[in-house]
């Protein structure tokens, strides 16, 4: 759970980072560059929501929300590796769960377990995050690059990304599965066990 907050946190650093290094010079004022969770301008679907869909389902759900001035960055090119920078932020924490796992011990069987874990969640954050779905990373690294008539319905779209995200995983038990699915064949590829994904993310849950 400490590992999944962690790695919101890291998320929405780097995409402050990336537009703070891109031209969005306001980024110093907000206090988005440290970490902390409370400077996110939606607490609800900042943290408390990707925390509870952690303990129900076991699924890195979108979290963390810094507020960026596109129109401030130097370029295109800045503003689709400011929306890139979040999922990068959770490929490297992935990286480094990959190395700690590999250096823990047979017998250390529980720390296992909750690596493992940890390092689903991280892959089905990367996957979710990166579907070209307005209001997630995927789409704001192409729209950009997008005609201007499909970024205003994209940014109408946006402001309920949150709840679209929400009803697919309610209404359509399918959606959901083939999130986990891809979740499982990434963090297997990646060299974790996948009895330890298995009990480690059953240990995790609320039941």
């Amino acid at each position: 759970m400490s590992a999944w907050l962690l790695s919101l946190c890291l998320h929405e650093f780097g995409h402050a980072w990336v537009a703070w290094k891109g031209g969005d010079d306001a980024i110093l004022e907000t206090g988005y560059l440290t970490l902390d969770p409370r400077h996110y301008i939606d607490p609800m679907f900042s943290v408390v929501m990707p925390m509870i869909f952690l303990m129900i389902g076991g699924i890195g759900f979108p979290g963390g929300s810094v507020l960026i001035n596109r129109a401030r960055l130097r370029s295109r090119a800045w503003q689709s590796a400011m929306s890139a920078a979040g999922p990068a932020m959770n490929g490297l924490f992935l990286i480094a769960l990959m190395a700690f796992y590999q250096l823990c011990s047979e017998e250390a069987e529980g720390l296992r377990l909750a690596i493992a874990a940890a390092a689903f969640v991280q892959c089905t954050a990367l996957v979710l995050n990166l579907l070209p779905i307005p209001g997630l990373d995927g789409y704001g690294i192409l729209q950009p690059w997008l005609p201007d008539t499909v970024q205003a319905i994209g940014g109408k779209i946006a402001v309920y990304s949150g709840v679209i995200l929400v009803g697919l995983f309610l209404v359509s038990s399918s959606f959901g599965q083939a999130l986990s699915r891809a979740g499982f064949a990434m963090a297997i590829a990646a060299g974790f066990e996948h009895s330890d994904i298995v009990f480690g993310c059953h240990a995790m849950r609320l039941w």
